[in-house]
């Protein structure tokens, strides 16, 4: 029963502190390159040419998607597949970095169009 007390107490404590951390996470901006995680891990591959042949087929298999802001790569935590068409290009994400484990958990994520000159929402 004395197990059975601990486990419901620490259960309400995780409870009472989960939305209050959730809270405390801060919304930002960030800008960099889209990369797939997989080529920049083993190569360091960050182009465009790589991003529309390779980059693109490893994102459209779900390999995870990152955003190398500086020389700092971010995991992005969302699905990759939409995000295949944009390895090497510039994007803009909006969301939660998560520093302790390079991760950003996006909410909205956009490119740069130059032709149309201004980012526009991936979709």
């Amino acid at each position: 029963m004395k197990n059975v007390s601990s486990l419901l107490a620490g259960a309400l404590l995780l409870v009472s502190v989960a939305p209050a951390a959730m809270a405390a996470a801060k919304t930002v901006t960030v800008k960099g390159t889209l990369i797939d995680m997989k080529c920049y891990s083993a190569a360091g591959v960050t182009s465009r040419k790589h991003g529309m042949t390779c980059g693109k087929a490893c994102l459209s298999s779900g390999i995870p998607a990152g955003i190398l802001v500086g020389k700092k790569a971010w995991t992005l935590a969302t699905p990759s597949a939409p995000l295949a068409n944009y390895v090497g290009l510039k994007i803009k994400a909006v969301g939660t970095p998560d520093a302790a484990d390079h991760v950003f958990i996006p909410t909205k994520i956009y490119y740069w169009d130059h032709k149309m000159g201004m980012w526009m929402i991936v979709k």
